[in-house]
């Protein structure tokens, strides 16, 4: 055998023995000479592919051992292959991991054996955690909220509910000591004060009782078919009253021949309450309308009044016991605030809901949505 055949021989030994041996072949093929020997030449070509699909591969193990998760899989190479596997999971094991990070702790590992216990079992501790913060957070905020329903209670009790009973006093001394001296010439007008006074007061008591049963769900609902003419006209009737003392129209836009499914005195009492706001808040000579309509399974009866508006920063606070708001009305008629509450509270317990469109200086428009009675 030639020197030149020994040498290529001895090569490819060495590039199989390593082969064999699980190494690295280091062997260049490319400048190795040619045999003169087809069947040598033939392994020659063989046994280069062999080490190149070894090398491609035991390099790719080697990324993927060294966490290189983005490395290019050998193509068309079968050792391959379990690593390619391997790799893929790799791959949908860190997306994963990724999802888990962010919160979303619906993911369920499957890679392999105990490690997939372990990050499920982590799992579950962190989805039980999150729920435990929900809670948490829902209980905090439930509490903040009962902490200013409790403050908001004790400042109308301490505040709004003195006012009237301190005028009363007053103006009550003054009426006396005018009818113990026998000047009876302010006498009617003093009265007047004290009878608008009076009102004032009881018609906050009747709202802060109605509330605070609302809160204790006291309140016995008894939800049947209730005609809302019939309601309406009940409660329009209450404010009549104040509506002609400041020349105010109270006029029905459409037929509100329609039947809700309600409480009848919650119901009249969410309709006194926003008519007497309307009253409260039009100027003389002013026109409240109202009307009603079907919308899908509900009707929405709507209140609106061409007087003098909501600011727009304080129309989200309206319905929050948290928020005061109250402002005098077109007549320096005094407000506690608690009445738009009250229809809110009343309006979710029938089922229903309540919302408010306003623009400061033309008027306002509550609408209210009930369940319709077939």
């Amino acid at each position: 055998m030639e020197k030149k055949e020994k040498e290529i021989i001895a090569e490819l030994t060495n590039a199989v023995s390593k082969l064999s041996q699980g190494q690295r072949v280091n062997v260049n093929f490319e400048t190795l000479a040619d045999s003169d020997t087809e069947e040598v030449m033939q392994l020659k070509a063989a046994i280069a592919k062999l080490a190149q699909q070894y090398n491609d591969n035991y390099a790719f193990v080697l990324d993927i051992a060294k966490g290189k998760l983005d490395t290019t899989p050998p193509s068309k190479n079968s050792f391959a292959n379990p690593y390619k596997q391997l790799h893929a999971d790799l791959l949908h094991l860190t997306w994963q991991i990724k999802q888990i990070s962010e919160g979303d702790y619906d993911q369920k590992v499957s890679f392999s054996g105990d490690f997939s216990a372990a990050i499920n079992k982590m799992i579950a501790s962190l989805r039980e955690k999150q729920r435990i913060d929900e809670l948490n957070v829902k209980y905090l905020n439930e509490l903040r909220e009962l902490n200013a329903t409790k403050d908001r209670f004790f400042s109308i009790i301490a505040h709004d509910l003195k006012n009237p009973f301190t005028g009363l006093l007053g103006f009550s001394d003054i009426l006396l000591s005018n009818l113990h001296a026998k000047d009876y010439e302010t006498a009617e007008e003093f009265a007047t004060i004290i009878k608008g006074l009076s009102e004032q007061g009881y018609k906050l008591l009747v709202n802060l009782l109605e509330w605070a049963r609302s809160q204790l769900d006291a309140i016995k609902i008894n939800i049947e078919p209730v005609s809302l003419k019939v309601a309406m006209d009940d409660s329009k009737s209450i404010v009549s009253a104040g509506a002609n003392k400041k020349n105010i129209e109270i006029l029905y836009d459409c037929n509100l021949d329609y039947k809700v499914f309600a409480d009848t005195n919650i119901l009249k009492t969410i309709l006194r309450n926003l008519l007497s706001n309307a009253v409260k808040y039009c100027n003389g000579k002013g026109v409240i309308r109202i009307s009603a309509e079907r919308k899908g399974k509900y009707i929405v009866i709507c209140v609106s009044d061409n007087g003098v508006g909501i600011k727009k920063e304080n129309l989200s606070r309206l319905f929050r016991i948290d928020s005061k708001v109250s402002t005098k009305g077109t007549d320096n008629e005094d407000g506690t605030g608690l009445g738009l509450i009250l229809c809110k509270e009343f309006a979710n317990k029938l089922g229903g809901d309540i919302s408010v469109e306003s623009t400061e200086g033309k008027g306002t428009k509550f609408f209210v949505s009930l369940p319709e009675a077939e």
